[in-house]
């Protein structure tokens, strides 16, 4: 993929560019950097023109001709990654779509998003940074099995017949939304966007990590001054839901560390709801697990048991537990990262030493556990140790610090301890041995696989409400159940950053008015409009405000190429001569009131990002829009509804009609 110099073929829609060079990934933009302009549909124009290189659509897009035609232009960007000597190129695709001309006209992220009802916009821009390490694969249309370029049968969907086709012919333009992408992104010309997908290390990417990408993305959009972008986390890492893993250890879903919160839950699940489903199921204390009884310990308690014998710090809840595992997977610098989320969590650090101890109780500790080894001479378990421990010692706190920071103790005779973990029996064992024959160095510590395979068991036993395991009290059992099943039915996350303090340039010489408009002509089923941002002189007129208006809703949607400004419904007596700053000032909002002219047959299709058909949701859980979950339509009425919420409903009348018969004795 060229970079530096002049394609082959040029993009069919021409633009004067500076000549390419490659950008700094790690420093371009800057945290704070923004673009001058206050729109994003300026902003990406000028990226575009100062440092985009037109260029041909990627081989696996097929022909220029062949796949975008009219429909837009492909634009290329070059970063550097790595430091000096080692630096790799990483190219970013800038699709610019022209959505007149497009295939598809209508934005299914948009309709999961909450924003259906928007209207179209005229362009939408794709910023996508490829996999070149994987093999050029196109996606069946029938059963979207990835099969190689070279392919014209798919393996897998009716018994391997051929394509039809028109599937043919629309497959390259289908790659663009390929799940192997490394970072996809959309934004429409309003600036309301959505975060396609983020593939990391483990999704193939050899150069960037996800946070990596994921930093990267969210600087881009804060520079281009991108408005809301939105994504759907079905995120799967470590062979579990990622968004309940996260959100348990950290508060928070993986997105939330760049300002991403609930946009809206599925099945009318509402902010407050998530944030208290959060707080249920972290808090919830690790102790039900090990009641008072003689009964040998299962699986679980030594799971549990053992991350709290090797951690320096008590682990009493579950977060504290995730925290700490997932803190052991990643490196040191990742599980800071997500220690700090939680400042509360460093506490027990500093407070290890809590009894206050003198050193010479503690060298007697030590000296009992020593005493201990030397006569085992062998492995001993931590729970053996502790057994033989606990009396003589007389206080189990000192028994936990001691056997937490007895390892690489020297004896009068130089012999050492070492700590070592023994994967199969998830136990922590000890050993008083000769300085040559030391183990290798973190053997004290669980692998890599031992770790992977504690956190998916422990996700299936505590986290996921399918396979919970039971434990009492019944009561904090079941509304941890709950608030599981409430973590995983949340997929939709929003980043706001219009709502940032400072979203907008700090230009003293301009205005910034967020400008509503209301269309008197759409009556029934109405578009839902958002505010667009107007930029005008410190001497802008009314007459200058309602001409801007005009302008910009004009560009922006396709169904209002012939809308009118009327009036202002904050000010209906204002004059046109009026300037807008005494009305509103220099940072104010104004509602306006106009019509389209003529032609609303010919826009009809753009009316709606959902579509031109008409349908509605309404159903008994509280969603009252599509939230990408499974619906039926009610063959009457024809509302629509979630299957799972009909299925309880009609689950709970037949529990509710068995205690009636019961009652009545009737067989």
């Amino acid at each position: 993929m060229a970079v530096h110099g002049r394609p082959t073929k040029r993009a069919r829609r021409t633009r004067v560019t500076a000549e390419p060079y490659l950008l700094d990934m790690r420093a371009f933009p800057g945290a704070k950097e923004r673009a001058g302009a206050a729109t994003f549909r300026a902003n990406v124009r000028g990226f575009l023109a100062r440092h985009a290189s037109p260029a041909p659509p990627p081989a696996e897009w097929g022909q220029e001709e062949a796949v975008l035609g009219d429909a837009g232009a492909v634009w290329q960007v070059g970063f550097r990654v790595g430091g000096e000597g080692e630096a790799a190129v990483v190219v970013m695709d800038v699709v610019e779509e022209d959505v007149p001309r497009a295939r598809r006209v209508h934005c299914d992220h948009c309709t999961v998003a909450g924003w259906s009802r928007h209207p179209v916009c005229g362009k939408k821009y794709h910023f996508i940074i490829r996999n070149d390490n994987m093999p050029r694969c196109k996606a069946c249309r029938r059963c979207g099995l990835m099969v190689e370029m070279f392919q014209t049968r798919c393996p897998s969907c009716s018994h391997g017949s051929g394509f039809s086709p028109d599937e043919s012919e629309d497959w390259d333009y289908v790659q663009i939304d390929n799940p192997r992408h490394l970072l996809h992104g959309v934004v429409h010309e309003n600036g309301f966007g959505h975060l396609v997908r983020i593939n990391g290390h483990q999704g193939g990417s050899s150069l960037l990590t996800g946070y990596q990408l994921m930093d990267f993305w969210d600087r881009v959009c804060r520079y281009l001054r991108v408005r809301k972008v939105s994504v759907m986390d079905v995120s799967k890492k470590f062979e579990v839901d990622y968004r309940v893993l996260h959100a348990v250890a950290t508060g928070c879903s993986w997105y939330g560390q760049w300002g991403f919160k609930l946009g809206s839950g599925s099945f009318g699940i509402t902010s407050e709801t998530y944030c208290k489903a959060i707080e249920n199921l972290s808090s919830v204390p690790l102790s039900h697990f090990f009641p008072h009884s003689r009964s040998p310990r299962n699986q679980l308690q030594d799971t549990i048991a053992f991350y709290q014998s090797l951690s320096k710090r008590p682990l009493t809840t579950f977060r504290d537990l995730f925290l700490y595992v997932l803190g052991l997977v990643a490196n040191k610098s990742v599980h800071n990262h997500l220690v700090t989320m939680h400042k509360k969590e460093i506490v027990y650090d500093v407070n290890l030493r809590e009894g206050n101890w003198t050193d010479e109780e503690i060298k007697r500790a030590v000296d009992v556990a020593l005493k201990v080894l030397r006569a085992a001479d062998s492995w001993v378990a931590m729970r053996s140790l502790k057994a033989a421990t606990t009396h003589p010692i007389g206080s189990l706190e000192l028994v936990d610090y001691c056997l937490k920071t007895i390892s690489g103790t020297r004896t009068f005779d130089g012999m050492v301890v070492v700590v070592r973990c023994n994967s199969e029996t998830n136990t922590i064992e000890y050993r008083l041995t000769n300085e040559t024959i030391l183990p290798p160095k973190n053997v004290s510590l669980p692998t890599q696989e031992h770790l992977l395979r504690d956190i998916k068991f422990l996700y299936d036993a505590l986290l996921c409400p399918h396979t919970m395991h039971p434990y009492k009290p019944e009561q904090i059992h079941d509304q941890a159940k709950r608030s599981a099943m409430i973590l995983l039915d949340c997929k939709q996350f929003l980043n706001h950053y219009d709502l940032e303090e400072d979203f907008l340039p700090q230009n003293q010489s301009v205005l910034h008015i967020w400008c509503q408009v209301e269309l008197l002509d759409q009556v029934d089923d109405p578009p839902s409009l958002p505010a667009e941002l107007l930029t005008l002189p410190q001497t802008a007129t009314v007459a200058d405000l309602k001409m801007e208006a005009m302008r910009t809703f004009r560009d922006v949607y396709l169904m209002l190429q012939s809308f009118v400004p009327n009036q202002l419904l904050d000010c209906p007596t204002a004059g046109a001569t009026t300037q807008v700053k005494l009305l509103f000032g220099a940072k104010g909002t104004v509602h306006i009131q106009g019509k389209c002219v003529g032609g609303e047959r010919r826009v009809a299709i753009y009316r709606m990002e959902r579509g031109v058909d008409k349908w509605t949701v309404n159903c008994s859980c509280g969603a009252m829009d599509d939230d990408g979950e499974r619906m039926l339509s009610c063959d009457s009425c024809h509302v629509w509804q979630h299957t799972r919420t009909k299925e309880k409903a009609r689950i709970q009348f037949r529990i509710e009609q068995r205690k009636i018969e019961r009652q009545l004795n009737i067989p």
